[in-house]
């Protein structure tokens, strides 16, 4: 019987579709856990599913000599060593889509803490009266940097509340509720400021101070997308200096001192790379990795791939 590799526990619901669909499998602790396997098992191995974002151990690819694909429970593959899968004809996938609805809803509850100041508006007792003045999102200006699943789902979210969206994106994207505009406007222009794209070589440390200080309106940023895409010190300077009104951040970069600069930080709210973890999303996106690994040992290709094999 074939057997697959959790790099990290899926909901009960997920493993049990990988036993319906005739496969056994085990469960390591993370991507980085590859010294718990045992050697006489390297070969029963034909898929793994990594569950979490730690860079995945390369010896699961170069050890395990029946590997046929690498399925990531989620959107991102950057801690998936991609080359080294390619050059060792070993699949990578992903599921795109299947956390767009939870990420963007996690975006939507970060701008609106921000908007209505609820930092400054938690009664303590109920004869308090509010010093917080919110702010209303309809008729504000929101740019989406990222015209993916989840910053067009984030967007779609933004334009039904009433809210001008405009975006970037480096190729050419039609809508009829949003309008695609150049990274310097969208930062000149926007009230808010929402990042929805993967880091590459190109994008890692998009937003820099530069960037910022095309900022005309204080506007809030967002980051429920990668922390390489801004350093923690550049929005700590940028709230410093008045250009930025407020952050919100489910990711950052692992600059400990800034951080804990940020997380004292009254104008940002922090939370711990959850916006993927809802219960729909956790099983939405364990089902696709399972349909990839399932379609590549019995297709010979993924529903999704990220890479190209000879």
């Amino acid at each position: 019987m074939n057997k697959l590799l959790l790099l990290g526990d899926l909901v009960p619901q997920a493993k049990q579709k990988i036993l319906d669909l005739g496969y056994n499998f085990d469960v390591l602790s993370d991507a980085q856990s590859f010294a718990q396997l045992s050697p006489q098992d390297f070969p029963e191995y034909e898929g793994i599913i990594v569950r979490n974002i730690e860079p995945v151990d390369p010896r699961f690819i170069t050890e395990l000599p029946n590997l046929k694909i690498i399925a990531r429970n989620g959107a991102g593959t950057d801690n998936v060593p991609i080359e080294l899968a390619t050059n060792s004809n070993i699949w990578v996938s992903n599921t795109p889509g299947a956390n767009a609805q939870a990420v963007a809803e996690h975006a939507l509850a970060l701008v609106m803490y921000l908007l209505k100041d609820f930092g400054n508006n938690k009664m303590a007792k109920k004869t308090d009266l509010s010093k917080a003045v919110g702010a209303e999102l309809h008729g504000k200006t929101v740019g989406v940097v990222g015209w993916g699943f989840i910053g067009k789902k984030f967007a779609e979210i933004m334009s039904v509340l009433g809210a001008n969206v405009i975006f970037y994106n480096r190729s050419k994207r039609t809508t009829d509720f949003a309008k695609q505009v150049e990274l310097d406007e969208l930062f000149s222009t926007s009230d808010i400021i929402s990042l929805h794209i993967p880091v590459t070589a190109d994008t890692k440390y998009l937003v820099t101070s530069e960037l910022i200080r095309k900022t005309k309106k204080q506007p809030i940023l967002i980051n429920t997308s990668r922390g390489e895409l801004v350093k923690n010190s550049v929005l700590l300077n940028g709230l410093q200096e008045g250009l930025l009104k407020a952050v919100g951040l489910d990711v950052y970069d692992n600059d400990e001192t800034s951080l804990e600069e940020l997380i004292a930080n009254p104008s940002v709210i922090i939370t711990n790379h959850s916006a993927a973890l809802t219960t729909e999303s956790l099983e939405a996106m364990a089902f696709g990795a399972i349909e990839n690994v399932d379609a590549a040992i019995k297709q010979g290709k993924p529903l999704n791939p990220i890479n190209a094999l000879n």
